[in-house]
């Protein structure tokens, strides 16, 4: 009796936790459903974006395949979005021979930028919460001050999408406004879809 209680409560949490996820990809699908799409000249990447938002520069390099690309949200004055795709980047070298982890190379990356800063804290917050179509990601909440009195956040996520190539995504916005960015910039980056 006690058996068939049990699996009775499995089944109906089963069935609610079921009815809830397909609720949720739903609405995330719905979410971006009029999104806008960038499709990267080199075609390695696509992603969606909101329809509000602008791409206010692109760079891509025909000969490397390097592409750089910036949004903003005009609502916004201190939010922007980049993705950057580097193909044989150098973060992803090693003298020993040995495969650089992704949590190392983002850690070298955001110790070359680091330097444009007036602050510039890792805060160690969501290190494996973010990642690019499950290539090996890491991902960080970095706290920062680039001109002296206007603090914000960045998130910055790192994917390895080859042995030799990275796909780069940041957001930084202001700290009063940044988690309010956040579920965009969750959704764009659910959205990347990189082909190697």
């Amino acid at each position: 009796m006690i058996f068939k209680a049990g699996i009775r409560v499995l089944f109906i949490s089963v069935l609610i936790l079921s009815v809830y996820w397909i609720s949720y990809l739903q609405l995330g699908n719905a979410q971006t459903e009029n999104w806008k799409r960038y499709d990267d000249p080199g075609r390695k990447f696509t992603f969606l974006y909101p329809p509000t938002w602008t791409v206010n520069s692109t760079r891509h390099d025909n000969t490397n395949g390097f592409t750089e690309v910036i949004l903003t949200n005009p609502n916004s004055t201190r939010m922007k979005v980049s993705v950057l795709y580097t193909p044989k980047d150098s973060l992803l070298e090693s003298d020993t021979g040995k495969t650089v982890l992704p949590s190392k190379a983002l850690a070298t990356f955001e110790e070359q930028i680091s330097v444009d800063y007036v602050l510039f804290n890792s805060t160690g917050k969501f290190p494996h919460k973010y990642s690019i179509q499950n290539y090996p990601s890491a991902s960080d909440i970095i706290d920062f001050e680039k001109i002296k009195g206007q603090p914000g956040k960045m998130l910055y996520v790192l994917a390895k999408t080859t042995d030799k190539d990275t796909l780069v995504f940041s957001l930084s916005d202001s700290k009063r406004t940044f988690y309010k960015s956040l579920s965009n910039a969750s959704q764009i980056i659910n959205s990347i879809s990189v082909s190697t």
